[in-house]
């Protein structure tokens, strides 16, 4: 559907009272599609499932999305994977998670996040309340960017899923998840 198509939808949004799962799988959107879509959410008060996965939406896309998310009010699932998102969009996700409070679940796999993004996303998992999943897998963090979200995960008891898979963690890395799950109650995956 591309940029155009995802304006056409997000003004739909706007008025739409009763959708509360939308799929943009692969849609090419890119970060003009996200801007659209963004403004749609920051009114939507049904909307609770939002997957954008492979629409190449960047840094960009995520800085929009995350000041819809510091507004919207329902929003507890947000599918952001293959997204070529770095550790710029990852900060803007992270500020934006400190103060919402239904996000859930966040997936963000398979984009370009590194330790200072996996730092960042940490910061705000200290703070947000609500989070019980968040997906990291298949980026670009290493053992550095593995102890932070260990860290958070001794003294947050909401998590329940970490996924940290296929990044290069390392022995040292595991080292800093095995702490943490020493201490951790909640974590499940």
């Amino acid at each position: 559907i591309g940029h155009t198509g995802a304006a056409f939808l997000a003004e739909a949004m706007k008025v739409n009272s009763t959708l509360t799962q939308l799929n943009l799988w692969q849609n090419n959107i890119g970060h003009t599609g996200a801007a659209s879509l963004s403004e749609a959410i920051k009114v939507n008060s049904t909307l609770t499932d939002l997957d954008l996965g492979y629409n190449r939406i960047g840094d960009t896309g995520a800085a929009f999305l995350a000041e819809a998310m510091k507004v919207n009010s329902t929003l507890t699932e947000l599918k952001l994977w293959h997204n070529n998102i770095g550790d710029t969009g990852a900060a803007s996700l992270a500020e934006a998670m400190k103060v919402n409070s239904t996000l859930t679940q966040v997936y963000l796999e398979h984009n370009n996040i590194g330790d200072t993004g996996a730092a960042s996303l940490a910061e705000a998992m200290k703070v947000n309340s609500t989070l019980t999943d968040l997906d990291l897998e298949a980026n670009r963090i290493s053992h550095t960017g593995a102890a932070s979200p260990a860290e958070v995960t001794k003294v947050r008891s909401t998590l329940t899923q970490l996924k940290l898979s296929t990044n290069n963690i390392g022995d040292t890395g595991a080292a800093s998840l095995d702490e943490a799950m020493k201490v951790n109650s909640t974590l499940t995956q």
